[in-house]
């Protein structure tokens, strides 16, 4: 399925242990896939595992993650962990003979942000940060999916025009390499008046006539033409490249058929697909 790389998405866990977060995905243009990973200090040891997430959906462009974490100071977790750390720090308090009585609320509440999360609540942080990770990545997939539709909608009709225009193409050249020869021949007959043309100059006019066959280089883009269309009706997820591939290869096969050709129809026929196919190859670079 065709799907764009120009995306957003937000997500909002739900709170656990009294801790929660807000996922955002930002996706933009960009040849190979390049992931920006924007997390609290208390999250990075989880930047691997969310990088994993993310490849396995997406497959090309520039992804900014943003992780916006909220820690609350009166929940559940935050009591288990001030008693933890009460009881740790009575126990270095009497060991260091000093006064337990210091050990206040205010003292622990500034205490909390040197607690490792990973080594408290990891496991479960872990999922259920996965989880909004992979709600986000759903909603950001439907956007891709929707704007993917609108630009396979797009280069299908232009494909359709390019078609149109490479069968006139087909149909004006057919006839050139003999009306090539023809021509040749008749003003080489009028410039030698009524001596005969040599038989090898006839060679040579049948051998530059059909330099200016140009049958291959048609065949070559209706071809391209027909894959890039099965492309965009595949269900394959990941197409981007393929098709920037196929477009240059149609633009080369259209510069070529204008440079062989004498023709003016075909050569206003090869400026209009050209035209065509660099507006295909803008919206490709689009698609994921």
């Amino acid at each position: 399925m065709t799907r764009s790389m120009t995306a957003y998405a937000r997500a909002k866990s739900k709170e656990i242990l009294g801790f929660s977060w807000i996922v955002e995905i930002h996706s933009v243009n960009r040849k190979m896939l390049d992931i920006h990973m924007h997390l609290s200090r208390e999250l990075l040891f989880l930047d691997l595992e969310l990088r994993k997430e993310i490849t396995e959906s997406i497959h090309r462009g520039k992804l900014t993650v943003k992780i916006n974490f909220a820690k609350g100071r009166t929940t559940l977790a935050s009591i288990s962990l001030l008693k933890k750390l009460k009881s740790q720090l009575t126990k270095v308090a009497k060991e260091l003979r000093l006064a337990s009585e210091e050990i206040t609320l205010p003292f622990l509440l500034l205490q909390l942000d040197r607690i490792s999360l990973e080594e408290e609540f990891g496991p479960k942080i872990q999922s259920e940060l996965k989880k909004t990770l992979r709600s986000a990545l759903q909603d950001l997939i439907k956007m891709k999916q929707t704007e993917g539709l609108a630009l396979k909608q797009d280069i299908l009709k232009r494909l359709k025009t390019l078609s149109t225009n490479v069968a006139a193409i087909e149909k004006e050249s057919k006839k050139s390499p003999e009306k090539y020869q023809k021509k040749l021949k008749k003003r080489l007959t009028e410039m030698l008046a009524e001596a005969e043309i040599d038989e090898r100059i006839l060679r040579e006019i049948a051998i530059f006539s059909e330099k200016v066959d140009i049958s291959e280089e048609i065949t070559r883009i209706k071809s391209h033409i027909k894959q890039t269309a099965s492309l965009l009706n595949s269900k394959e997820e990941s197409i981007g490249r393929t098709l920037d591939f196929l477009t240059q290869e149609m633009l080369r096969e259209i510069n070529t058929i204008a440079a062989k050709t004498a023709e003016l129809n075909v050569t206003k026929l090869s400026i209009a697909s050209k035209a065509e196919i660099e507006k295909i190859r803008e919206q490709v670079q689009n698609i994921e």
